[in-house]
Formats: C-alpha cells, sequence, structure tokens
C-alpha cells in the first residue's frame, strides 16, 4: 500500500522533473529560434523595423 509520505515525496519528485523537463525545451526552442533568425537574416537579409 501506498503512504501518504510516499505520494507525497513521490509528488514532489514528479514536479522537479517536469520543471527540468520544462528547463530543457525552453532552452532547446531559444537554440533553435536563434539558428532559424540567424539563417532567415541570411537568405532574406537583416529586418527592418518601421518605427
Amino acid at each position: 500500500m501506498i503512504t501518504n509520505e510516499m505520494m507525497f515525496y513521490g509528488g514532489i519528485v514528479i514536479a522537479a522533473a517536469a520543471l527540468a523537463a520544462g528547463i530543457v525545451c525552453l532552452l532547446t526552442l531559444k537554440i533553435k529560434k536563434t539558428k532559424l533568425d540567424a539563417q532567415l537574416d541570411e537568405e532574406y537579409g537583416e529586418e527592418v523595423c518601421c518605427v
């Protein structure tokens, strides 16, 4: 039988794992965005802001 303590600590472990996975996903997306922006600048030129 699962005790209350095991459920509590299991929840903490799952939350920490989800947080770590979220950080990894954000870093991966940031790297991909940087590479895509560089490729688009190379192919189409720098973005011109119309302010």
